[in-house]
């Protein structure tokens, strides 16, 4: 029997795709869409330059993005 090998790739930026559409409908009535989704790319470009297994990019990206949205600094 073959083994089938998971392309997490596919899931991970499914993950941040949805990451991205749930903080714009969330935070839209207090920040710009396009303020929101730029901001949402610098910290993904970020993290992606410095992550050493890409994984948990979603969640670092999440947390850091509701941190900034929250406290006002985006």
């Amino acid at each position: 029997m073959t083994k089938k090998t998971i392309d997490f790739s596919i899931i991970r930026e499914k993950a941040l795709r949805n990451i991205r559409e749930d903080l714009i409908s969330t935070w839209s009535d207090r920040y710009a869409e396009n303020q929101i989704s730029d901001n949402f790319d610098s910290v993904l470009a970020s993290h992606r330059e410095k992550a050493t297994v890409d994984n948990f990019l979603p969640v670092l990206v999440e947390a850091e993005m509701l941190d900034r949205l929250r406290s006002g600094a985006l």
